[in-house]
């Protein structure tokens, strides 16, 4: 199954993330998160969820660790990573992908 927008093309069997024709490289932290938001296309996901989800349930106060992450994510994957098209926070409720 691909996942495909303007700016990066997601292959969730793969997993694999393509900019163009150059392959991502992410972490395995990373690529967790991004597939937990790619799945639920447009529907907000808490940080608590995804921090459970993620990283287990004794993190889910942790969002520190979100906020780094998406950074991380959308320097890789955004055209403008401070105007972000794709991954959207919804400021103190969670995040959400956008295709």
């Amino acid at each position: 199954a691909n996942v495909v927008t303007e700016d990066f093309t997601l292959d969730l069997a793969a997993k694999r993330v393509l900019r163009g024709a150059e392959e991502v490289h992410l972490t395995p932290t990373e690529w967790q998160l991004l597939e937990v938001l790619v799945r639920s296309p447009g529907r907000l996901i808490s940080q608590r969820q995804l921090l459970q989800t993620v990283w287990g349930p004794q993190y889910e106060r942790e969002t520190n660790y979100l906020r780094v992450y998406l950074a991380q994510l959308r320097r890789k994957l955004e055209d403008d990573p401070s105007r972000p098209r794709h991954l959207i926070t919804e400021p103190g409720m969670g995040y959400r992908f956008e295709p």
